[in-house]
């Protein structure tokens, strides 16, 4: 018999009982297209991550007081000078030449108010080297002068969430925001950089950081994060040791004693958001899989009942000639073909909602790698033999005697 028969006589056996037929195959659908959606948005929210990340430079570090909760008790006790301030920051490219530009930041949430309107919104403050070494435009108005930042001038860099949220109308610029401690004048308007998994950088406020400091408690002044630029012809990883132990000395931290501080380059930051969807990704894959553990086992049943269903035909098959291995072979392509049909209908329902819900919470959709589509077809088919070898083998061991004789 040749795998022409077998084929047609599995798709007869499928549209004789198309409703049984869908809901069985509704569990593989299910666990494909799952599948589809959670790799589609590991993928996007990697590559929106490393968008931002890439946008500062590859010579760009991350510098940053170190966290309680990402440090042993005991070492966090030995810790000392804890503070990162701006003194630390001019010493830092005053003892170390291959730095080339240090911009500082601060963030903190506000509410403020235009025009009888308010909105709850991240206040950045920084300097006037922000927007260039991080590759941002404006669209309309001004950066920060040196003025601005050597006087502390009340003024202000709108994102673009921050205009619709407060519903300004016409030009922003000129236009006065007030927050509860300060009213600043709009100088700039940032070009959109669109919004990733709620964290979006374009509902956010620019303000000179000698214009924000005096508004802050002690020990907020006190820790402060910055990024530093280092010189093109140094590798980025060398940069971040040559700066961490630069800002040991400038510190005073004695040898032994662990850093208050941590400094990451982009390749760093790149390595680890890696690790993290890597990570993501296998346990994301274990839970939907049991999706497909589950289809598997409502195929297998189905199969059963098909067996018992057709133990007639089966029968009539083998008196007329059929060889155990022909039955053996109808049933788990019948098995397998379900499964294979599934895994196309959830593919594609996969890609249709990853797009959708990429768009909507990372603003664009998430690549889909070939080897997920190539599994989402080879995996289906496997579990459709596995699943479907018990039903059909039990099917070719009948005696076709008794099969003939079953009502």
């Amino acid at each position: 018999m040749n795998i022409k028969e077998p084929l047609d006589a599995a798709i007869r056996s499928l549209r004789a009982n198309k409703l049984r037929s869908t809901l069985t195959a509704l569990g593989i659908i299910i666990g494909v297209a799952a599948v589809i959606v959670v790799i589609s948005l590991i993928q996007g929210l990697e590559k929106s991550v490393l968008k931002q990340v890439e946008s500062a430079g590859s010579q760009t570090l991350f510098v940053r007081t170190r966290f309680r909760n990402e440090t042993p008790p005991e070492e966090w006790n030995r810790i000392r000078n804890r503070d990162l301030t701006l003194d630390h920051m001019r010493a830092l490219k005053e003892d170390l030449p291959i730095v080339t530009q240090v911009t500082p930041l601060f963030f903190t949430g506000a509410q403020v108010r235009w025009s009888g309107k308010s909105a709850t919104t991240q206040i950045l403050m920084t300097d006037d080297t922000y927007l260039d070494l991080n590759g941002l435009n404006l669209i309309s108005g001004r950066n920060f002068v040196p003025a601005d930042i050597r006087l502390g001038t009340k003024v202000c860099i709108l994102g673009s969430s921050v205009i619709t949220k407060l519903n300004i109308k016409g030009n922003p610029i000129g236009q006065i925001i007030s927050t509860d401690t300060l009213s600043l004048e709009v100088i700039g308007v940032r070009e959109t950089q669109g919004s990733s998994l709620g964290n979006d950088p374009d509902d956010q406020i620019l303000i000179p950081l000698s214009t924000g400091l005096p508004i802050l408690p002690e020990t907020s002044r006190r820790q402060l994060f910055f990024q530093a630029k280092i010189d093109p012809s140094f590798n980025a990883d060398d940069g971040a040791e040559l700066v961490e132990e630069s800002l040991r000395r400038i510190k005073g931290i004695k040898s032994g004693e662990p850093n208050s501080f941590r400094v990451f380059s982009s390749k760093q930051i790149t390595a680890l958001v890696g690790n993290i969807t890597a990570i993501i990704t296998s346990v994301a894959g274990g839970m939907v899989s049991i999706a497909l553990l589950v289809g598997g086992i409502g195929i297998m049943n189905i199969m059963l009942v098909s067996v018992t269903e057709r133990t007639r035909e089966i029968g009539v098959r083998k008196a007329v000639g059929a060889k155990r291995k022909d039955i053996l072979t109808q049933f788990l392509i019948e098995a397998s073909f379900l499964c294979v049909l599934g895994g196309a209908v959830g593919i594609l329902l996969g890609y249709i909602l990853g797009a959708g819900v990429g768009i909507l919470l990372l603003g664009e959709m998430g690549g889909i790698p070939l080897w997920s589509v190539i599994s989402a077809f080879l995996v289906p088919a496997g579990i459709g033999l596995i699943f479907g070898m018990y039903p059909a083998n039990k099917a070719s061991k009948m005696d076709p005697i008794e099969a003939l004789r079953y009502e």
